[in-house]
């Protein structure tokens, strides 16, 4: 009897630190601060899996924004939405993720209006399902070299304003 114990709790002992290294069951797009600044980042994705509830309860009622706002400390990483699976093994090359990327004075007391007038967004990207594949879901700013091709204002040459 005290051998069949002695396996049970060891086998329980097993089950609890393997439970311990499992994968995340969230994964998200990072997007990674490497300036100096708190950043503001606004998302906005089309694709498939959109929900209608984000699309109907979008951040601004002038906007499709979906996603709240986020503040990216300096030096900080910040994820922008939970999926499933990891997000390049879902999204298509046709799925669009536009990312807003502006300095958080030029952000805080404005109607979205305001802030698109005012042009002061640091930088847009408009990723594709491929590009976040490429960037194994890790969007850094101000842009990294892989980003030279990849759609965004201003271009990767022009630099960040």
């Amino acid at each position: 009897m005290k051998i069949v114990n002695l396996l049970y709790v060891v086998s329980m002992a097993f089950f609890f630190v393997s439970c311990l290294t499992m994968e995340p069951t969230e994964y998200d797009v990072l997007v990674y601060n490497n300036t100096e600044r708190d950043l503001i980042v606004l998302t906005r994705w089309d694709y498939e899996f959109t929900k209608q509830y984000d699309k109907d309860s979008g951040l601004y009622g002038d906007s499709t924004l979906y996603e709240k706002v986020k503040i990216v400390e300096p030096n900080k990483r910040r994820g922008f939405y939970g999926f499933s699976d990891k997000p390049q093994n879902l999204l298509k090359s046709t799925d669009t993720l536009t990312i807003f990327i502006l300095d958080k004075e030029e952000y805080e007391g404005k109607t979205w209006s305001q802030v698109v007038d005012s042009a002061h967004f640091r930088q847009i990207y408009y990723l594709s399902g491929d590009d976040i594949r490429l960037l194994n879901s890790k969007v850094p700013y101000p842009p990294s070299e892989a980003m030279r091709n990849m759609d965004m204002v201003p271009s990767y040459e022009e630099g960040v304003r």
